[in-house]
């Protein structure tokens, strides 16, 4: 018998008993559907925090000292920012301060502060104002109180452009001219933004117990287009790390958070593919069950195919075929289901900015889908090849 006679008439019994092969098939659709839509999950995730991180830190390379016991941390100076300034990055000092500002009702919010010079908004474009203006290079060498405010402290100390904000620095309190607010952080991680106020970091040498001229809490380096981000934060590390020692300056870049995002995905879909896995396994023994009862119904069947001629190989490869067919059916629907899911998430969800089925997940789904069919189908076909046709037509 010609193959595609072979695909007809499996194509014909899985017909002939249409609820059967539907309830054989919901098995199927929901393990390939389980693991397609998992996976596909796992990566729509990851390319959502990936573009979250980009889009707070962008091409950026950090670098701060690492605590090391019986060692103070490090502070940088303006020889460390000379040296980082050879590299292929825009050098942006920064120092960092706590204070404690008020809302109208008198609550305490706690403000991050960061000391950077007046010329930020050019040295990194993601900071972007949405009203006001910067303090310019010449207010902050002056180190005048002048400061500018992320959108969330604007938000929760009812501060604007051109009021007076009072923040407390341990028991010494300062007040500041507000001149700009900065445009809210988009993307995932602007519910994670905290209450942060931009002042000159000269106002915090001059001002702030602790904080000494020349002296910076960290460096973010702004890397040039068409520069490997790895390559610079290797070389800084390099060059710091020769004037006190590596194990002491910490190096850090959105690849470096990228990199370890991508094993934890990576980990997590395994998992999550493994659960879904586990339906398929269910449905391939549901499977198998109904294609036993099938060849048990077909028995005088088989019986007068042999009688006619029909090779061992024909009967067993006529049930592979159906069971391979169920499956790869189930495992075609089960992707189609997934992707409608999946479509209709990321339009519902914010956070999940584009929709992801890669063609490698599509092809995994169903080959496993195939294998799951030929895999269970192989017992029920040799039960139906080994009968003897004369007892098969005996057969009630």
């Amino acid at each position: 018998m010609r193959f595609a006679d072979l695909v007809l008439t499996a194509l014909e019994a899985l017909y002939a008993h249409k609820l059967r092969t539907l309830l054989s098939l919901l098995g199927v659709i929901i393990g390939v559907f389980a693991v397609t839509a998992l996976i596909s999950l796992g990566e729509i995730a990851t390319y959502g925090i990936r573009r979250g991180l980009e889009q707070v830190a962008g091409r950026s390379v950090f670098i701060q000292g690492q605590r090391v016991p019986g060692k103070a941390r490090v502070r940088f100076g303006e020889a460390d920012r000379r040296l980082l300034a050879t590299l292929p990055a825009r050098v942006i000092p920064y120092v960092f301060a706590s204070a404690v500002g008020h809302d109208a009702k008198g609550k305490p919010v706690g403000v991050q502060v960061l000391g950077v010079p007046g010329d930020l908004p050019e040295l990194d474009p993601g900071v972007e104002l949405g009203q006001g203006r910067f303090f310019t290079r010449s207010e902050a060498d002056r180190g005048l109180p002048l400061t500018v405010l992320n959108q969330k402290a604007a938000d929760e100390l009812k501060a604007r452009p051109g009021r007076r904000l009072e923040l407390a620095f341990g028991p010494r309190r300062a007040r500041f001219f507000v001149v700009g607010v900065t445009k809210p952080v988009g993307g995932l991680f602007a519910g994670f933004s905290r209450a942060q106020a931009f002042v000159p970091y000269r106002w915090l040498w001059q001002n702030v117990p602790g904080k000494h001229r020349g002296r910076y809490d960290a460096f973010e380096l702004k890397v040039r287009p068409g520069v490997r981000v790895k390559l610079v934060a290797e070389r800084a590390k390099a060059l710091l790390g020769r004037r006190y020692g590596e194990d002491r300056i910490q190096v850090q870049s959105v690849e470096t958070f990228t990199q370890t995002l991508s094993q934890i995905t990576l980990m997590l879909q395994a998992l999550l593919g493994g659960i879904g896995a586990l339906s398929l396994l269910v449905g391939g023994i549901g499977i198998m069950n109904i294609m036993l009862v099938s060849v048990a119904e077909r028995t005088r069947e088989i019986g007068l195919r042999k009688a006619l001629g029909a090779t061992a190989a024909a009967i067993r490869t006529q049930f592979l075929l159906e069971a391979t067919l169920l499956t790869l059916t189930g495992g075609l629907l089960g992707v189609v289901l997934a992707a409608g899911v999946l479509y209709l998430v990321v339009a519902a969800v914010p956070f999940f900015e584009v929709f992801i089925l890669s063609p490698k997940t599509v092809l995994l789904a169903l080959s496993v889908s195939a294998l799951v069919g030929i895999f269970f189908g192989v017992w029920p076909a040799d039960q139906a090849a080994r009968l003897d046709p004369i007892e098969a037509l005996r057969y009630e």
